[in-house]
């Protein structure tokens, strides 16, 4: 008897031994396959539908999808406009800064009327297979519009039953999903659809919600066929077959009550599978983004059911997958449910304020309730626009789309004024979208092999056709970058310039300066590296069909003139709008706080150097003395007995006079301050004082801190005088580097009040918003007489919190 527990009890320790060995086996592999942080992109459209002269304005959001927050990883991003065919037309560079970036692409003479494509991809996501590049789709309208109703035929719609977990089971309780959508991906709502056997008797009945989503429960026969019937508003009937019945199989079910903290799952296993008396062996494993929770489980003819809960509260927010695997590691059923710790939680308040002094423009302003400063963009339109879709936003870009393949309608809807009810809704979503995208046989046979390193700018290569004596290679003041003086060894007649951010359009000029100084004409030649790698064609077979526009129950189709289109002005006269207009200097303005170097918590914050401040105050000394700085300069001398130099400026505060003041220019703490000797302020871009050091922490050594942003272009022009650059230099013209960044504008249609323009225009679009936590932020609209307005908010934060959200505005009582 002793001898035979002994051997049960080693029996068991063998198989708890087998079970630890399979689930640290199948860990190891899995935090192997995602120990490289991927990248997601997210582009918020200013709309869905374009005119003609028009711009598709984009506020770009890259993000970490494993460590939850703006990605730091890549600085460059290509963009891309696809045709219907899905053959690129363009290709675009844009430089991402601590995650964010903006563009724009011009509906020109080159875009028919049709369906297009815009594509995001950084050249780190090269190197994974789960897409998490961008692709939408919009459309570009060049004739009117006529409506009819929809057709609701039989043909026309796709109707599914899905098991969940995988399969349909014999002899056991089976939870199935039911979708019931048209082609198009409208869904259908419809009640009393019948679930019969092959004998037409009716089992258990069920019926969709508003988003054509539903499930049922049964408990199926082997060797028996079942259909699933309902009649649709055109009367006719629809019956489709229920997947094949498994006579022998395993279950997984998942019970995610929204009311409750802990989502239940359970296991069971059929009496077939179970017949010959073996045990059964699997791994459950819950994983997400590089975490893993694995589960041994043990089926028996004893005990053919387990069950384990999950505290949700302990979870990664956003889609979490459940895996069942057997003993070789192979997956056989999976299901996905949701966890909304923490998504939501973000609030933005709006309104709009009337200026005191005009009627032809309006003040929106965004009042943030966030935690954490976060990056915002913003489009108005008008309330009755049908131009905006609102199936898909940032929450299912970053939560739901790396995760799931299938379409999602009306996204919105999940992630507003989330209740109970939404969250049940999303339960419904997740149980009909089938197996996740991650492939398994990917994970278990190693992780992705890193080809793709992320870039960071471009490389100029330099190449002389002269041999240089003792003179430097002088690289003048560009957009983007400070002079650069370039020492050759003898006889190298090349040379390299990396991170390199030229912007399409401008001339990079270089020339040979001497020892005194002097400046002449170079003979070189140089070129760009090329970065443009995104694929001349796609498959958008699979994309969303959105040839036509949807209005409440009609749809809207190219014809005649039912729906007109707005109309541009052909003398190309200009509406002046008091404070609307823009200046040259709220152009000067704007682009100093859209300064990629400038942080976005100090964005609201700078003052910008105009040719007024620049007049007043010669030199940044100049400057910070009216600021009640002693500034010292001219006291260069050696330190001691060392050979390092005591700085030529020295700056303390009247205020604080023991303590000194840190220095940060272009975004980079100075050790020395001689950068700023006899400093022009014309070179100066914008500038901000922070006297208690709020933003430097514990860096700042109790110090107060001066931040200085050089100018990105020429230097202020104070007094006319000829450009002698070009004639000494060899330039070089950029036509394969960044884009250029334009401000919003909108074409000069012949009314901005018209049904016309109240159907398909954009009244305002602003992409570089930043709020600090229990901030706010106003900016101003043109007051074309709309009583209602749509507001789209999108956004992320600096701790990777995401926001959207519609908000109509009222503008007969405004706040």
């Amino acid at each position: 008897m002793l001898k035979h527990k002994l051997l049960l009890v080693a029996f068991l320790l063998l198989m708890t031994f087998g079970f630890l060995h399979a689930q640290n086996k199948i860990e190891e592999k899995y935090r192997n396959y995602f120990n490289e942080s991927r990248e997601n992109v997210y582009l918020h459209l200013s709309k869905d539908i374009f005119l003609a002269e028009e711009e598709v304005w984009f506020k770009g959001y890259l993000y970490d999808q494993k460590n939850r927050r703006p990605s730091s990883i890549s600085k460059t991003i290509n963009v891309g406009i696809y045709d219907s065919l899905g053959v690129l037309k363009k290709e675009q560079l844009h430089y991402v800064n601590e995650g964010y970036f903006k563009g724009s692409v011009k509906i020109d003479s080159t875009f028919a009327h049709g369906r297009y494509f815009l594509k995001a991809k950084t050249n780190w996501m090269r190197n994974f297979n789960e897409g998490y590049s961008f692709l939408k789709e919009f459309l570009v309208l060049k004739s009117d519009f006529n409506s009819k109703e929809p057709s609701q035929n039989l043909k026309d719609v796709d109707f599914q039953c899905l098991p969940e977990g995988g399969n349909l089971v014999a002899g056991i309780k089976n939870v199935v999903g039911v979708k019931i959508l048209y082609r198009d991906n409208t869904p259908l709502q419809l009640d009393n659809i019948k679930i019969v056997d092959e004998q037409g008797n009716q089992l258990v009945s069920a019926q969709t919600n508003s988003l054509g989503l539903g499930k049922f429960e049964i408990s199926p026969e082997p060797e028996t066929s079942y259909f699933a019937k309902v009649k649709i508003a055109s009367g006719e009937e629809l019956s489709i077959k229920l997947p094949k019945v498994y006579p022998k199989g395993i279950n997984l079910n998942v019970s995610d009550n929204p009311y409750r903290k802990e989502v239940l799952v359970q296991i069971q296993a059929n009496d077939l599978v179970l017949e010959d008396g073996g045990d059964i062996k699997l791994n459950l494993v819950l994983h997400k983004d590089g975490e893993i929770i694995s589960e041994p489980v043990l089926l028996s003819k004893n005990d053919k059911t387990y069950t384990i809960s999950f505290d949700k509260t302990k979870l990664m927010p956003g889609v979490n997958t459940l895996t069942l695997l057997d003993e070789e590691n192979n997956p056989i059923e999976e299901r996905q449910f949701f966890v909304w710790k923490g998504i939501g939680e973000n609030e933005i308040e709006a309104y709009v304020e009337l200026p005191a002094q005009t009627n032809d423009s309006l003040d929106i302003v965004l009042n943030s309730e966030v935690a954490h400063p976060i990056g915002l963009s913003v489009a108005v339109l008008p309330n009755n626009t049908m131009v905006y879709r609102g199936n898909n936003n940032i929450y299912e870009k970053f939560y739901l789309r790396p995760y799931i393949k299938g379409f999602i309608h009306n996204v919105d809807h999940y992630f507003m004024n989330t209740d109970n009810r939404k969250r049940f809704e999303m339960d419904l979503l997740l149980l009909t979208q089938g197996w996740s995208r991650y492939n398994w046989h990917d994970i278990v046979n190693g992780k992705p092999k890193i080809v793709y390193e992320p870039v960071d700018g471009l490389n100029l290569h330099g190449f002389l056709n002269e041999e240089l004596k003792r003179e430097s290679i002088l690289v003048h003041k560009s957009i983007e970058h400070e002079p650069t003086e370039i020492k050759l060894s003898a006889n190298q007649n090349k040379f390299l310039i990396t991170n390199f951010y030229p912007v399409n359009g401008e001339s990079i000029f270089f020339s040979k300066k001497d020892s005194r100084g002097k400046l002449s004409k170079l003979n070189m030649y140089a070129r760009l590296s090329n970065n443009y790698f995104l694929n001349d064609n796609i498959d958008v077979s699979d994309g969303e069909k959105f040839s036509l526009v949807k209005r409440g129950n009609r749809i809207i189709s190219v014809g005649k003139d039912d729906f007109e289109l707005p109309e541009l002005n052909s003398e190309e006269k200009l509406i002046a709008l008091d404070n609307v207009t823009v200046t040259e200097q709220s152009k000067m303005e704007k682009s100093a706080r859209e300064n990629l170097r400038v942080p976005r918590y100090l964005a609201n914050k700078i003052t910008v150097v105009d040719k007024e401040l620049a007049l007043t105050f010669n030199t940044v000394a100049d400057l910070l003395r009216s600021k009640g700085y002693e500034v010292l300069e001219e006291l260069q001398a050696y330190d001691g007995g060392s050979n390092e130099f005591i700085s030529r400026v020295k700056i303390r505060s009247r205020r604080n006079p023991s303590f000194g003041v840190n220095i940060v220019l272009d975004d980079v703490l100075q050790p020395n301050l001689d950068v700023l000797y006899n400093m022009p302020l014309t070179q100066v871009e914008s500038f901000y004082i922070d006297r208690l050091s709020r933003y430097m922490g514990a860096r700042s050594a109790l110090n107060e801190t001066i931040y200085i942003y050089t100018r990105r272009g020429k230097e202020l022009n104070l007094t006319p005088g000829q450009d002698f650059i070009s004639r000494k230099s060899f330039a070089f013209r950029v036509d394969k580097g960044f884009e250029k960044q334009k401000e919003f504008y909108n074409p000069q249609f012949t009314s901005f009040t018209d049904s016309a323009f109240e159907n398909f225009g954009l009244i305002h679009w602003e992409p570089m918003i930043w709020i600090d936590a229990k901030n706010n932020y106003s900016f101003k609209i043109p007051n074309y007489g709309y009583d209602k307005l749509k507001v789209v908010i999108e956004g992320m934060g600096e701790n990777g919190n995401v926001f959207s959200e519609i908000k109509i505005l009222d503008t007969v009582t405004p706040n």
